[in-house]
Formats: C-alpha cells, structure tokens, sequence
C-alpha cells in the first residue's frame, strides 16, 4: 500500500493539486489585503474563507485523476485484476487527501510561523478550523472523483468546478436580503469577525468537520460502489451531513464566534502613566503608549483626569446590525482610568490617535449604551489640543457638514471665556458623558446653566 501510495503521489495529478491549492489559498489571502497576517484571527479566518475558491478546485482536481482510466483506455483491465474496487481506489483517494491537506496546512503554517515571529498574539484552538478544513477540501477531492469515474467527458472537471461555485452562492443568497440562514453555513465564506479578539466556536469547527465527514463518505461510496445500495447510502450520508453542518453553527454571530479572553488580556507597558492594550495588539504597544500618553497630559488640564489608559474591550462578540456599538455590550472604565481605542487598520495605528483618545475629554468609549454628543465631543477634544477642530478623527462627523460647522464656533466662543469657567465647562461635560448623559453641548456653551 505505501509503494502503491508513494507512486500516486509522484505521478498523479496530485502534486498539481498540491500546488494548484496553495497559489490559490495565496491568492485568496492576498485578495484579502495583507494575506491577514495582521492578527492571529483575523488570519485565520482569511485562511478558512479561501475554502470558498478552493473546494472547486478540488472538485475538479478529483475529477481529473477520476477520468485516469478511461481516459487511458485501461479501465477494462484494471476492472478484470481479482483485488476489489474499493481497493484498488485507496492509493490515489489517499493521494489526493494528502495533497489537499498538504496545501492547506502549508499556506497556514507559512502564515503562522510568520505571526509568531513577530511575537504576536495565538491561540492554539484556532488550529481546529484550519483541520476541519482539511476534510472538506479532501473530501470535496474524493467527491470530484466519483464523478470523473462516473463520467469521462473533458468537460466533468470544469463543470464540477463551476457547480461547486454556483452551489456556494446559492446557499450564500438563499433566504432573505440581509437575514441569516442555516444555508449560509454550507458556503464557505463565512461572516467575518469583527473584533480581532473573536475566536471561532467549537460549534462553527464541528459544522465543518461534519460536512467534510460527509463529504468524505459519500465519495469513497460513490467511487467504490457497484451497485445502488452504496449509491444509496452515499447519498443518505451527504444528505445527513450537510443538514447537520447546516443547524450546528447556528445563524448568529454569537454561535460562530466567542470573546477569546485570553486576547483581551491587558499588556502593560514600563514607566507612567500606565498604559495598557489587549494581548492581541501588544506587538504596538511600544508605538503606542507615547501617543497615550501624550494624551493623557492633555486630559490632565481637567480636575480629576485618568492617571491610567487601558484600550477598550467588547464582553460580548458584535451583532450585525447592533446601533450605537461603540457602547453595546462593552466594560464601563474603572475611576481613574480611560478606556481607548487604537483605531487599527491593516495593523497599523491610526495617524489621529491622539486627536480620537481626547473626544469627549476621553470619554469617547465610555461604555455607555447610546451615541455621543459629536459637536460637543469634538470641540472638547479640540480645544484640549488648543485648536479650532480635529482633523483626521474618522467617525460620522465628517458626513454632516452643517454640524461639522458647529465646532470652531463652539470652540471659540468657549475660550472667549475666563480660563476657569472653560476648564469648569468642559469638566462637566467629561462627566456628564461618563454618567451617559447625550445632550453635552449645553454644557460647553451655557445653556444648561
């Protein structure tokens, strides 16, 4: 069997899967924007989603070396040797597993080890998915075979390969616009997490696991069976399969993906004030603690001031379609500290951190359930950094001209006043919005008093 085995593998079309799978899991992750290597998560999941693109190849990887025989014109005499089909069909059903693994564990591993040497943040759980995966894609091989033996046609491979596709959007678009469905859960693109602390649940992995199972069963079966008893049997197999991997992961964010608490674990950085961020983002925490802290000395002109910046966490995974999330199902900041956000993009920090930290007089993720009084929070934050308005913050100011316009004006008219009247002002509005009050720009102009 391994002579047997060691030979499909050198020359079947396997070694072609192999490297077919990982251009096109590489492409995928590139198509991604930074091949995802920017948190242990958020890679991940750019890996699982390659699935999406890499299942049809399978399927007509399998088909291909499926038509071997007949299209060789040996499938009558290897037919007539005594060893059964099943048997004889091991080697290059093995062949195939092994390619379709190699690929998609190779393209993890090269963007793991890359994660790791950078001192980044891992979860060794995570490695389940990337291994469910193996099954389906195996499993997706051995189906593609069946139909290359059952049909020797050139055109089974490109067709199988284009109903894997089309079979993945329709589940995808089935059901209403923008109402999750069971279906979903049978393409392989899945919801995107939001957070980089979301793991993937025990749950999402099994739903993978089972299809590929499935997968997996029905096209040895369907190979291997001569008669319709199998046929049957394969058919019954994917059915159970699929409908299993339909309902266990379930429709809602909450199912797919959890709070890895161990991401949200604050690393702290020397000196003080202290300033910490969540195990997931320490790789910026040395570029991030000068901006910190250097807002932090604003936000000391105001009685009372943080002595401690911690970066902001979710104690809940995000809904789609949740309001205001800036607040829901967040932790409210200890006394003396402020909560931050790192405002990340691709892993970089945003290049208005500081102007973002000082909004509200800190208290932009305050962990209150509602939104926050923009004009009021911006002139705050302005007149703390001793301009007339902030530039670069990326929030929805920026798409109402007419109250963007507000906050000069409020500025000005605040430092018209006596210096001690400015910091009483803008002292309570800090804590106005720490106790989730929304209406803050009477407080700064006056007419609260």
């Amino acid at each position: 069997m391994t002579r047997v085995l060691g030979f499909e593998l050198r020359r079947s079309n396997a070694p072609s899967l192999a490297v077919l799978l990982v251009a096109a899991g590489l492409g995928a992750l590139a198509l991604g924007g930074n091949l995802g290597l920017d948190g242990w998560h958020g890679f991940t999941y750019a890996h699982t989603s390659s699935l999406f693109l890499l299942l049809p190849l399978a399927l007509a990887g399998g088909a291909v070396m499926g038509r071997r025989e007949r299209r060789s014109r040996a499938d009558e005499l290897i037919a007539s040797t005594g060893r059964p089909r099943a048997q004889r069909l091991l080697p290059g059903l093995l062949a195939l597993a092994v390619a379709a693994a190699l690929a998609h564990l190779i393209v993890f591993a090269g963007g793991a080890i890359v994660i790791l040497v950078t001192g980044a943040y891992a979860n060794a759980f995570t490695v389940l998915w990337p291994l469910a995966g193996v099954l389906v894609l195996a499993g997706g091989a051995w189906l593609g075979l069946a139909a290359g033996r059952a049909w020797s046609s050139p055109l089974v491979p490109p067709l199988v390969a284009v109903l894997g596709l089309l079979l993945q959007f329709g589940f995808a678009e089935f059901g209403p616009p923008g109402e999750p469905t069971r279906w979903e859960n049978l393409a392989m693109l899945p919801q995107p997490p939001l957070y980089d602390w979301e793991a993937v649940t025990g749950r999402a992995v099994l739903g993978y696991a089972v299809l590929g199972a499935g997968l997996i069963a029905a096209g040895f079966l369907l190979a291997s069976g001569r008669s319709w008893l199998p046929r049957v049997a394969a058919v019954a197999a994917l059915a159970v399969a699929g409908t299993l991997a339909a309902v266990i992961p379930g429709t809602t964010a909450a199912t797919h993906y959890r709070v890895d608490a161990a991401a949200q674990k604050l690393v702290c950085a020397d000196g003080a004030p202290q300033v910490c961020v969540t195990a997931v983002h320490a790789t910026v925490l040395d570029e991030a603690a000068p901006r910190v802290r250097e807002a932090l000395s604003l936000l000391a002109k105001l009685p009372g001031a943080p002595t401690r910046a911690v970066e902001w966490r979710a104690d809940r995974v995000y809904q789609p379609g949740d309001s205001d999330w800036q607040g829901t199902g967040t932790t409210r900041p200890e006394p003396g500290t402020m909560n931050f956000d790192l405002g990340l993009d691709d892993g970089r920090l945003s290049p208005a951190l500081v102007e973002t930290i000082v909004l509200g007089a800190g208290t932009l993720w305050n962990g209150c359930p509602g939104g926050q009084d923009l004009v009021a929070a911006h002139a705050a934050g302005a007149w703390l950094m001793g301009r007339d308005e902030l530039t670069g913050v990326d929030d929805t100011l920026s798409f109402y001209p007419e109250l963007k316009a507000q906050v000069p004006q409020t500025v000005r008219a605040l430092r018209a006043l006596p210096e001690p009247e400015q910091i009483r002002r803008v002292t309570a509005l800090r804590d106005a919005s720490l106790n989730c009050q929304e209406d803050l720009l009477p407080l700064l102009t006056g007419a609260s008093s």
